[in-house]
């Protein structure tokens, strides 16, 4: 409805019209690995501790500090693209609801 009232009722073609259930179908997919890969991405990553350690008073070393290559870095990188990727894909799921009042 909201690209038909930019467009027009009749210069949508047959094919957008018909192809939006599966569109949505496979973003609903695409959207429950997203939710399902964040959760394990997030049970998988440790703990914060900063400084020194309470119990222990050992100090955080220099592979601590920087995590950016380590694997506490890259899962945290794949957590940001898996967010950006669920909100830019649930989005997209909610303008063709909005186009297709179907």
């Amino acid at each position: 409805m909201f690209l038909q009232g930019f467009l027009g009722a009749s210069t949508l073609p047959e094919w957008v019209t018909a192809s939006f259930p599966v569109i949505r179908i496979i973003m609903i997919i695409i959207l429950a690995i997203l939710a399902l890969t964040m959760i394990v991405l997030v049970l998988v990553q440790e703990g914060h501790s900063s400084g020194t350690n309470v119990l222990s008073g050992v100090r955080e070393s220099f592979y601590s500090q920087n995590k950016s290559s380590s694997k506490e870095g890259r899962l945290k990188k794949l957590m940001t693209i898996a967010g950006i990727a669920f909100v830019v894909i649930t989005i997209l799921y909610f303008i063709t609801l909005k186009i297709y009042n179907g």
